[in-house]
């Protein structure tokens, strides 16, 4: 499964790509793009320990889970965007997103973020996508807004909450 966008290429992650990226040239072979050093994050790793498992065992959750994000004019992993990995839970999803540090600052979160909330609400059982972001990260803060999502509350730990609708 893939979504393009202006200047990326978003590439719902498999069982098959996380196989692949216990092996680096693999990886780089399945995507068919250069990953740069230090991606995946200790944070993707540790979302993809999770994952992988259940991709494997039901491709329905195809697309509900990480994306990887290629930039296409450069032909190299810019990051990554997505889900948390689960279904659709009372029909809304959560977003999030991460770029390696090469490509920020180009619009890429955004950009993808945009890709993939449209993405969701076409999806029969997703009514809302959901984020969470820090109050101290207005880079953050700024893809969401850019991305049309609206601020509707804050967790009990301080977190920014924000959702788009249908």
């Amino acid at each position: 499964m893939r979504l393009e966008t202006e200047r990326l290429l978003l590439l719902a992650v498999t069982a098959e790509l996380v196989e692949a990226l216990a092996d680096r040239e693999a990886a780089e072979r399945t995507i068919r793009a250069a990953i740069p050093e230090g991606w995946p994050d200790g944070e993707l790793k540790g979302l993809l320990e999770v994952y992988g498992p259940l991709i494997g065992a039901d491709a329905g959750r195809l697309g509900y889970g990480p994306w990887v994000l290629v930039a296409r004019d450069e032909g190299s992993v810019g990051g990554s965007a997505g889900f948390l990995g689960t279904l659709p839970q009372d029909c809304a999803i959560e977003l999030g997103y991460g770029v390696h540090p090469l490509y920020r600052n180009r619009g890429y979160a955004t950009e993808a973020s945009q890709a993939l909330i449209e993405w969701a609400l076409s999806q029969p059982s997703v009514e809302r996508v959901l984020a969470k972001c820090d109050a101290g990260n207005p880079p953050s803060i700024r893809v969401l807004e850019k991305a049309g999502m609206t601020r509707c509350g804050e967790d009990v730990s301080g977190m920014l909450l924000w959702e788009a609708r249908a």
